[in-house]
């Protein structure tokens, strides 16, 4: 994969991640009449996780800073 820009435009450093989307399956505890609170744990599914793009097809990359930025993917970014 190849970013224009891959630094950080308002600090320099190197993006260190890029912003995703996945699904995850929040667990659940039922009561005997029906009622249900979370039980404090998610199963993710890693196979779902796809980038999160702009109207442009930009992704959104991060620095160890927490700074964010689009970014144009120059090359195979998973759809």
């Amino acid at each position: 994969m190849r970013f224009d820009p891959w630094k950080c435009p308002k600090c320099g450093q190197t993006a260190e991640g890029m912003l995703e989307k996945l699904f995850g399956i929040a667990g659940l505890i039922f009561a005997p009449e029906g009622s249900a609170d979370y039980d404090g744990g998610t199963n993710v599914d890693w196979n779902s996780q796809l980038p999160v793009r702009d109207d442009t097809g930009r992704v959104t990359l991060e620095c160890g800073r927490g700074h964010q930025w689009q970014a144009t993917p120059t090359e195979d970014v998973a759809t």
